[in-house]
């Protein structure tokens, strides 16, 4: 039996999820501003949230003149890597990002790349399996970009690939996957095999409808990834910059070479994490946080308040019962079987 939408319900329902979430969560609030289990780091204007089981509040505020951007929680759930993105040239600062480090339990920023010139960029942080190492993008100067791996311990970085940028490690840390020539207007999605260095083109005729191609992630179980993907629009010169218009979320699985679109949400730059099991991607844009099925069977709709160019990490799932309230508060679902 087919699933009846109550287009009533699915305007008012989700809104009123994200006012809820909006009352909720104010400032010294504890309450849940996400409707999902587990441990998350998101950013709220231009600060960094935590949400646990003692609910949502602040983890680390940015200082003035700065935002805080992109987390990501280390493989044990004790700190978190995110972007200080300097946003002006005030009092001897130079406009650019550092990636810093903190632990969960006591939120002290400890700067580990700070940039040294105007317009130096570090970007979308990612922890190497054991925890010991980042991974980020690094953009030195106008037009050179890279992927650079930074030993926490011994503080020592790594050049992993020129001229790619937005790069994930598998689960198992065999293989990187990228995006390649960020810069010439005709990106691509590549894996590396971290052994030999060889490396697999997933759309090497350009026959995928999201270009660009951004911020891929692999799956818990290494055997998808997920990306978010432009909505093609004919402004020669916005290709030519590597932007084109909305992103949608979208996922490619290895074995079947199928490409999914989860969410069809038309979102500017949006962000995505990826449950521990691998059921569900929660997905924060601009006009709201969204929640979908990795084999999607509904729209996306918005649980909880977005964030303009936000960015969010999670550790958790979302259980039978919770995807059931989740759904029920917009969707009419069948008696019986679907």
């Amino acid at each position: 039996m087919m699933l009846r939408l109550r287009w009533l319900a699915l305007f008012v329902g989700a809104w009123a999820i994200v006012a809820c979430g909006n009352d909720a969560s104010g400032p010294g609030s504890a309450e849940p501003r996400i409707p999902v289990s587990g441990l998350l780091v998101f950013t709220v204007g231009v600060d960094l949230w935590i949400q646990d089981e003692q609910g949502a509040r602040p983890l680390i505020e940015a200082e003035q003149d700065q935002q805080l951007l992109q987390p990501a929680i280390s493989p044990d759930g004790k700190r978190v890597a995110y972007v200080v993105f300097q946003l002006t040239n005030a009092e001897g600062t130079t406009i650019g990002t550092d990636l810093a480090v903190a632990s969960l339990d006591d939120p002290q920023q400890e700067i580990v790349v700070r940039h040294s010139r105007q317009a130096e960029f570090v970007w979308t942080p990612r922890w190497t399996p054991d925890g010991q190492s980042l991974i980020f993008t690094h953009e030195p100067a106008e037009l050179t970009i890279r992927i650079v791996r930074l030993d926490l311990q011994r503080r020592e970085a790594e050049v992993l690939r020129e001229d790619a940028r937005d790069a994930d490690i598998s689960p198992d840390g065999t293989r990187l996957v990228f995006v390649n020539t960020p810069h010439s207007g005709d990106p691509h999605l590549v894996v590396r095999n971290m052994s030999d260095g060889s490396e697999t083109v997933l759309d090497p005729g350009r026959e995928w409808p999201p270009i660009p191609v951004r911020i891929p992630r692999f799956a818990p179980d290494g055997e998808s990834v997920v990306f978010s993907g432009g909505q093609s629009l004919p402004q020669v010169s916005a290709r030519a910059l590597g932007l084109n218009g909305p992103e949608d979320i979208w996922s490619y699985r290895f074995d079947t070479g199928a490409l999914t679109q989860l969410a069809a949400i038309g979102e500017d730059q949006p962000d995505f994490a990826i449950s521990d099991d691998g059921r569900h991607v929660l997905i924060m844009g601009a006009f709201g946080m969204y929640l979908v099925e990795a084999a999607p069977r509904d729209p996306p709709y918005a649980i909880a308040p977005g964030e303009f160019h936000g960015g969010i990490d999670w550790t958790g799932n979302v259980s039978g019962q919770e995807w059931q309230t989740i759904r029920e508060s917009v969707f009419e679902l069948p008696d019986g079987p679907e």
